[in-house]
C-alpha cells in the first residue's frame, strides 16, 4: 500500500483546517476583536491537538481511531463508539455538501435544482474516495500552491486597495477580554480547530508517525491558525460591524476592489470557497468510509456507496441554507461537537494511560 508522504499530509492538513473558515468572519459576536478570539480559540485547540489528540497518535501510531476505540474500551463500548463516530463524521460531510450546494445555487447556478446538484457533489466525493486515501491525499500536495497563491493575490488586493479601515479594528479589547473569551470557546474549538481529530483516522497512513507525524503537524496547525486570524483581521478592518451580517464577508469585500481597471476578483474568492469546502466534505467522507470498512473488514470500496446514500439523504432534510446554518451555530458548535472533538479524545486519553499505568505497575510486581 502507498504511503502518504509528509509533504501530502501537511498539504491536507492545511487545505482541511483552512477550509472555508478564512472567507467567513469567525467570532462575530467579538466585533473588532473577533480575530483576538481566533487566536484564543486557535491556542486552546492548540493544547487540545498536541496534548490529546497528538498524544493518542504517539501511543499507538500504527493505528486509527477505530482501534484505538476497541483496543482501549473493548469491543462492545468501542465498536459503537466507532459508529457514533461514523455518524459524526457523516453529519459533517453532510453539512459540507448541503453548504457546497446551497452556495451554488446562490452564486453560480439559481436555476439548477438543489437535488441535483447535491446528487452531483456526492458522486464526485464518492469517486475521490474510490480512488483512494493516497490519491486524495496526493491531489492536495497538487492544489495547496495554487490555493495560497490566490489567497496571497487577494490579501495584496485587498491592502492596497483603500477597502481597509484601522479605525474598525481599534481601540483593542475595548469591552475587555470576557466578551473574547466567550466568543472564542467552545466555538471556535469546535469549527474549525478541534476538526483535526479527523486525522486520527489518516495519521497510521503516513510514512512517518509517531513524534515524526506530531512534529509536523504542530507546525502546519500554528501556520493555519496565524493565517485564519490575519484573515479575520482583514475582514475585520475592510468590513467593521457589517462583517457579521454579511452571508459571505470576504465575497463582499472582493466586489467592491476596484484597482487600476481591475474589477470582478469575487470568482477567485468562489473558488477558493468550492475547493475548501469540498476538500473537507471528501476528507469526512473518506474518514467514515474508512471507519466503516475497518469495523467490518471489508475493503474501503464495499462502504462508499452507504455512506454516500446517508450522506446524500441528509443532506437533503435540511429545509434551507440558514436552517443549516442556524442549526450548526446555535446548537452544533456548543453542545454535539465538543462531544467527539474535545470530551471521548480525553476520555480515550484518560483511560489509555491508565492502562499503561496499570500494566507498568503488574510489570514492576512481577520483577
Amino acid at each position: 500500500m502507498d504511503k502518504i508522504t509528509q509533504n501530502q499530509l501537511g498539504s491536507t492538513m492545511i487545505l482541511f483546517l483552512i477550509g472555508s473558515s478564512s472567507l467567513f468572519l469567525l467570532a462575530g459576536d467579538a466585533e473588532r476583536d473577533a480575530w483576538i478570539a481566533v487566536l484564543v480559540g486557535a491556542a486552546a485547540g492548540f493544547a487540545l491537538f498536541s496534548l490529546v489528540t497528538l498524544s493518542l497518535h504517539k501511543s499507538f501510531p500504527q493505528f486509527n481511531l477505530v482501534q484505538l476505540l476497541t483496543g482501549q474500551f473493548g469491543r462492545p463500548i468501542g465498536i459503537a463508539l466507532s459508529y457514533a463516530y461514523i455518524l459524526y463524521f457523516c453529519y459533517k460531510s453532510i453539512r459540507n455538501v448541503r453548504e457546497f450546494a446551497d452556495l451554488t445555487v446562490m452564486y453560480l447556478l439559481p436555476r439548477t435544482p438543489l437535488v441535483i446538484i447535491v446528487l452531483i457533489i456526492c458522486l464526485l466525493a464518492a469517486y475521490v474516495v474510490h480512488k483512494g486515501i493516497f490519491v486524495y491525499f496526493s491531489m492536495a500536495e497538487a492544489i495547496l500552491p495554487f490555493v495560497i497563491a490566490m489567497y496571497g493575490l487577494l490579501f495584496f488586493l485587498i491592502a492596497v486597495s483603500g477597502l481597509l479601515r484601522y479605525e474598525n479594528v481599534f481601540p483593542i479589547l475595548e469591552n475587555g477580554i470576557k466578551p473574547v473569551l466567550k466568543a472564542a470557546l467552545p466555538e471556535l474549538i469546535s469549527f474549525p480547530f478541534g476538526e483535526l481529530v479527523l486525522f486520527l483516522m489518516f495519521f497510521n497512513f503516513s510514512e512517518q508517525k509517531g513524534k515524526a507525524a506530531a512534529g509536523l503537524s504542530m507546525q502546519v496547525y500554528l501556520f493555519c491558525g496565524l493565517f485564519i486570524a490575519f484573515a479575520n483581521l482583514l475582514l475585520v478592518a475592510g468590513m467593521g460591524k457589517l462583517g457579521s451580517a454579511t452571508t459571505m464577508p470576504f465575497m463582499q469585500m472582493a466586489t467592491l476592489i476596484e484597482i487600476a481597471g481591475l474589477q470582478r476578483i469575487d470568482p477567485f474568492v468562489a473558488i477558493l470557497l468550492f475547493t475548501g469546502v469540498f476538500f473537507k466534505l471528501t476528507a469526512y467522507y473518506l474518514g467514515a468510509v474508512l471507519a466503516l470498512s475497518y469495523l467490518f473488514g471489508v475493503k474501503h470500496t464495499a462502504a462508499i456507496w452507504p455512506v454516500g446514500t446517508v450522506l446524500f439523504t441528509g443532506s437533503m432534510l435540511f429545509a434551507s441554507y440558514m436552517e443549516q446554518v442556524w442549526f450548526g451555530f446555535k446548537l452544533n458548535l456548543n453542545y454535539h461537537f465538543p462531544v467527539f472533538q474535545i470530551v471521548l479524545p480525553v476520555l480515550l486519553l484518560l483511560v489509555l494511560r491508565l492502562r499503561q499505568g496499570w500494566s507498568k505497575k503488574v510489570k514492576q510486581n512481577d520483577g
